[in-house]
């Protein structure tokens, strides 16, 4: 618009320096003629080995052209470039655009307020030289991100899963309707035996969502800085070993300042929380 502006000014008989310099514009813009913008112009194909490519990426209209240049090479016997081939589709409107994928779905936002209202549990694996993999099942509980439960076995079924939920649930004294269990979709979390004990112990059960690390990310954490700090510094004979070593890192983590605790160690936290409660309590009585 300043430019079509300046050029009626010049017209009009101003000094183009004049006009260029008080609508902030180059002299270059007012002096270059526009021209019409020609539609692009798709180059013949003539070359033996780009109708093949040509044709090749016609017949196969969802592949790209890594697997196009593999199909024509196999067609022809010869060596023909990859960046031959993208030139070409590019040049002749082939090249197939990836359909922009829909944001995952995350389960909604959980406040957690209190102690026993949501807990994240999950599985990894631990190197044992006896047996070689076997399965963690750890739970921590999302506001004092403590481990409230844990389990070092050689399987990882639903047994497995069911044993480590009750066992926190009794030893926390978990009250029915008011604690929330969150999982990923693995086969040992989404049994018809693990879902029918979780509703047995009324604790509800959150699923994450798929491929989505993101909604364990409590336990998840706690996993990696396990594995850097204990698993990869240790070099476990026997299943015994690992559970001790493992339990002792466990005791330690629960004395370890937590950034996310205002470098508050979660026994610290529960203290709180249990202080807290038991000061309300004696006001209700």
């Amino acid at each position: 618009m300043r430019v079509a502006h300046a050029r009626v000014l010049v017209a009009e008989g101003e000094p183009l320096a004049a006009v260029a310099r008080v609508l902030q514009i180059s002299r270059q813009a007012v002096y270059r003629t526009p021209k019409p913008r020609r539609a692009p112009q798709r180059r013949p194909v003539t070359d033996p080995v780009e109708v093949a490519i040509v044709e090749t990426a016609k017949s196969y209209p969802t592949d790209g052209y890594r697997m196009v240049c593999c199909f024509v090479r196999r067609q022809l016997g010869v060596a023909v470039n990859r960046k031959r081939v993208l030139r070409v589709m590019r040049e002749q409107k082939l090249i197939q655009r990836r359909p922009v994928e829909a944001r995952r779905r995350r389960p909604g936002v959980f406040k957690v307020e209190c102690p026993g209202q949501l807990w994240h549990l999950d599985m990894t694996s631990v190197w044992v030289a006896e047996h070689g993999w076997v399965y963690l099942n750890a739970i921590i509980d999302c506001c004092t991100r403590e481990i409230v439960g844990w389990s070092l076995e050689l399987r990882c079924r639903a047994a497995e899963a069911t044993a480590v939920i009750k066992q926190a649930v009794d030893e926390q004294r978990i009250v029915p309707g008011t604690l929330t269990l969150g999982t990923d979709n693995g086969s040992a979390f989404t049994a018809r035996s693990t879902r029918l004990a979780i509703s047995a112990l009324g604790v509800t059960h959150r699923r994450g969502g798929y491929r989505d690390p993101e909604s364990q990310a409590f336990i998840e954490s706690w996993f990696r800085y396990l594995k850097e700090r204990c698993v990869w510094r240790n070099e476990f004979e026997t299943l015994d070993q690992a559970r001790e070593v493992i339990a002792a890192y466990i005791d330690h983590y629960h004395d370890r300042p937590h950034s996310r605790l205002n470098y508050q160690t979660p026994r610290e936290v529960r203290a709180t929380w249990d202080d807290a409660t038991g000061q309300l309590q004696k006001l209700a009585a």
